[in-house]
């Protein structure tokens, strides 16, 4: 069995990643989730909290968290949304979203990250991967028919988000405590 960095990842809590002022791509169910938690209409999340940019050589715009001075819900050096986090805060750490060596590059040296030998995986499950990508892959496909963030347009993308990833508890929420019938 390949060893894993979970299996000896230990955050220690120094909020040295979260200070970063790096973008932070929020999918639909992120904005979703937050701004429920935060007792937010996800429009006004989105407006307080959110930017729309074209990164690198895409032509269509994402959502991403505001972090000019780190993120703003790093609390005491703790995450004030741990259960809600985004999912790319949740799935961190790991090389889905680049190799080991970018991994190494965006974690503060202190990190226990910085330990990983080369070959190890890097909690990089399939279902993680799916999940992450099924979530990316709808909130790409959403901005690139409507170009911005609007909570009633953006539903119908939300809601097949949670369905796909079963997040039963905020589907009910989504429709107004109504049961679903399987």
């Amino acid at each position: 069995m390949q060893e894993t960095v979970k299996d000896h990842f230990e955050c220690r809590q120094c909020g040295n990643c979260c200070r970063s002022d790096s973008m932070l791509p929020l999918t639909l169910d992120d904005i979703y989730r937050i701004a429920d938690f935060l007792d937010m209409q996800p429009d006004e999340f989105f407006e307080r909290y959110c930017k729309e940019m074209v990164i690198g050589g895409s032509v269509t715009p994402m959502a991403y968290l505001s972090r000019e001075n780190g993120c703003p819900f790093l609390k005491d050096n703790l995450c004030s949304i741990h259960f809600v986090k985004p999912l790319l805060c949740k799935y961190m750490p790991s090389t889905i979203f680049g190799s080991h060596q970018y991994l190494r590059s965006k974690m503060p040296p202190g990190c226990d990250v910085q330990r990983a030998r080369q070959g190890w995986k890097i909690n990089d499950t399939d279902a993680i991967k799916e999940r992450y990508m099924v979530s990316m892959i709808l909130t790409s496909i959403y901005y690139s028919n409507y170009g911005k963030f609007e909570y009633e347009s953006a539903k119908p993308y939300i809601y097949r988000i949670l369905l796909i990833n079963r997040n039963r508890n905020n589907l009910y929420d989504m429709v107004d405590n109504r049961k679903l019938k399987n």
